[in-house]
């Protein structure tokens, strides 16, 4: 679906755009009476266990997985292990072969590096769902802030990047700090706050990304808002703050992120902040988002960027052991039709109980032993690290050594518990230099 412009009271999707036909079934297709439904996957099963929820249902799953991933999903029927999954095109190959031979009622994709691909995909094979002109404009930071900008919501200042000249007029009109980043990235891969010449001349050691961005760096506490459009309206969204920089990964340290309750001052104000956004935004009719927002010591909301994914991390664990909503499980039912799992429209986690999660990077050394058992407030844990195993500090934000999702009465004693938390890791986990 498109259309004009929206304003700050229009639903989330309606100009998300939908193909108005639906391919022809062959024979083969004619025969069976099961729903095929094309999976890109890069994620573990632990956060999306896809056979488990399509179970007692006429779905039937073709799971395109990473091959680092795949031995998670072997035991699932459909799935396929694709070397080289982020490039060389085997990932779409298979997606078009599947969609030749097959009715797909839905083609699915949760990582944000697969969130272009998919779009284009569906546009192939005549599949409705989020498409190109929806994607890009999550995608693209540029596109994005100018079209927020455009509906008046505050951004900061920026400019793309087409030739270094670009970077160093910015910097002569704006003065530093500024973030340079790039335009297509995630999990904080690449991006550089530059707070004068030694940082700048530090950067062009290496060459840009082909496609950068340029703001003005922001002073302020970034929130969260996680949540899910569905049949074109905000059905669930969920508000938390940072507890780290989120470069924090590239020195070895930790990056957490703490659930604020229904009943606090800025919950619904972030909501309703996140409505504004999505209605500002093609945004499609079903999608999780994951939205970070700036709130200035002038008490201003300042978007950083907003995706048309789930949050990174353990974001949809620590949201479920805040209240029992399973964000992902809940987006997988909505796009291939089955009814929701939970009814009614869910914004912030109930007061009484709070939940966080904290993630822990890897420094630069050989790790030699990662720490036992967590305290007793810890409700799920994740470990990556591989003992042994040399490491060159963090590559990006989601990939960590440790993982841990944690509970509490309140949003202050959780926050008090995950940094206790990261003392506790740090203490435990050992290195050799």
């Amino acid at each position: 679906m498109t259309g004009g412009t929206a304003g700050p009271q229009d639903r989330p999707g309606q100009h998300a755009d939908r193909h108005p036909h639906e391919p022809r079934p062959t024979a083969e297709q004619s025969r069976s009476a099961a729903r095929d439904v094309l999976v890109l996957v890069d994620s573990d099963h632990a956060d999306t266990p896809y056979d488990q929820w399509a179970a007692g249902t006429d779905l039937r799953l073709h799971l395109l997985v990473a091959a680092d991933k795949h031995g998670q999903y072997g035991r699932v029927p459909g799935a396929l292990a694709v070397a080289d999954y982020a490039h060389g095109g085997a990932v779409e190959q298979a997606a078009l072969a599947a969609a030749d031979r097959l009715r797909l009622r839905a083609v699915l994709a949760r990582a944000e590096g697969d969130v272009l691909r998919a779009a284009r995909l569906r546009e192939l094979a005549q599949v409705p769902g989020q498409h190109w002109s929806s994607a890009i404009a999550f995608r693209d930071k540029v596109l994005m802030k100018t079209l927020l900008r455009e509906q008046g919501i505050l951004v900061p200042q920026f400019a793309p990047i087409r030739v270094l000249a670009d970077l160093f007029g910015f910097v002569r009109r704006h003065g530093y700090p500024v973030v340079v980043k790039p335009a297509y990235g995630s999990g904080s891969t690449g991006t550089q706050v530059l707070r004068g010449p030694v940082d700048l001349a530090e950067l062009l050691r290496a060459p840009l990304p082909e496609h950068a961005e340029v703001e003005c760096f922001v002073e302020g506490t970034m929130y969260v808002v996680d949540g899910l459009v569905a049949g074109g309206e905000l059905v669930a969204a969920f508000a938390s703050r940072y507890l780290n920089d989120c470069l924090s990964y590239r020195s070895g340290g930790y990056l957490g992120s703490v659930q604020l309750t229904a009943d606090q001052e800025l919950t619904g104000r972030l909501i309703g902040y996140a409505r504004r956004v999505l209605a500002a935004l093609p945004t499609p009719e079903c999608t999780t988002f994951h939205l970070e927002v700036f709130h200035t010591p002038a008490d201003e909301l300042v978007i950083c960027e907003v995706a048309s994914r789930t949050g990174g991390a353990l974001t949809t664990a620590a949201i479920r052991a805040a209240g029992g909503f399973d964000l992902d499980r809940e987006w997988f039912l909505a796009q291939v039709g089955e009814p929701a799992g939970t009814a009614g429209t869910v914004t912030g986690c109930a007061a009484g109980r709070a939940a966080a999660w904290l993630v822990c990077y890897p420094e630069h050394g050989t790790l030699l032993a990662l720490p036992g058992q967590p305290p007793g407030y810890v409700v799920e844990q994740r470990l990556r690290g591989e003992l042994g195993r040399d490491y060159q500090g963090g590559e990006k934000s989601g990939r960590y050594l440790a993982g841990y999702v944690l509970t509490g009465p309140d949003t202050a004693e959780v926050e008090r518990r995950a940094h206790e938390l990261a003392r506790w890791f740090a203490a435990g986990a050992r290195w050799q230099q």
